[in-house]
């Protein structure tokens, strides 16, 4: 089977990298940041150039991963290069019904897409209403809405907080001398570690069924109950971040940090349960025991 994934460079598409069956032949893309790996092949990409020829990019390929996202450091920056991002994705799909491959597509994106659901559990098959960066980058994820609408062969991963090193956790959790406690710590995280999420992106890839999809959490808890997880394996205090702190914060960061939503992985309420705690709690120590 050969595979394009786009933002091999990226925090997820490093671990899809490294997470690549034996029978797959990866070509992965980059476009700042080089990769040398045995794990595939890997060329340089500007997936936005508007010059870029889709058709000849992805005709050898049996599936594409979308693991790409364009980043910038406000909304009216993400704003722009979303909307870029949707016009080089709806290029690509085009690209995809002429080809005589037909490749199937597994796009991954957030779960911020859902917008704040407080204690809703959500499903695979609910509407989005766009919060945080989601508002942005929503834009840029509309070509694969649509393509699945149309009842065509894609999968659009719905991914929550994605634990790893080097992510928003080291920043927002490791980093500081004191572990957050955002506002009253009531919101959902629903959690899946970089590894797991690889895995389940690859299962996807075997699979070959258009739909929605949510990966298999390893916990689901409310953000208090993380930080004080976060803060047995580090010992360091927490700090409450209340309203002045807050509005300190850029919208979209702010608006992205209080989401509360609680992702339905169709494991009913395991990933609520003490065994899904102590599996956070040991993903939390490999990370901070790197990072230290």
């Amino acid at each position: 089977m050969r595979v394009l994934l786009l933002g091999a460079s990226g925090f997820i598409g490093q671990s899809i990298v490294l997470k690549v069956p034996q029978h797959v032949e990866l070509t992965g893309t980059y476009f700042r940041n080089e990769i040398n790996s045995e794990h595939g092949h890997f060329e340089c990409v500007n997936y936005l150039d508007a010059e870029l020829d889709w058709n000849q990019l992805i005709e050898p390929y049996s599936c594409i991963i979308v693991a790409a996202r364009a980043n910038a450091g406000n909304g009216k920056n993400r704003d722009h290069v979303s909307q870029r991002s949707q016009i080089a994705f709806a290029k690509m799909i085009k690209a995809v019904k002429e080809s005589e491959s037909k490749p199937f597509i597994v796009a991954v994106n957030g779960s911020l897409s859902y917008g704040d659901r407080g204690e809703e559990l959500v499903k695979t098959d609910d509407e989005i209403n766009p919060t945080g960066f989601a508002k942005s980058y929503s834009v840029a994820e509309k070509p694969f809405r649509d393509y699945l609408n149309q009842l065509n062969d894609i999968a659009i991963v719905r991914a929550p907080w994605v634990l790893g090193s080097g992510s928003w956790f080291t920043q927002m959790y490791l980093s500081p001398e004191k572990i957050p406690i955002i506002g009253k710590g009531k919101q959902w995280m629903a959690i899946v570690t970089v590894d797991r999420l690889a895995e389940y992106v690859w299962q996807l890839v075997e699979m070959r069924t258009r739909g929605t999809y949510h990966p298999t959490l390893i916990s689901r808890c409310r953000q208090k109950n993380f930080a004080h997880i976060v803060q047995q394996v580090t010992q360091k205090q927490t700090q409450k971040i209340g309203r002045f702190g807050l509005w300190r914060m850029e919208k979209q960061m702010r608006e992205s940090i209080l989401a509360s939503i609680k992702m339905d992985d169709g494991e009913m309420n395991r990933p609520e349960n003490d065994s899904a705690n102590g599996e956070l709690k040991a993903a939390i120590k490999e990370i901070y025991s790197s990072f230290s």
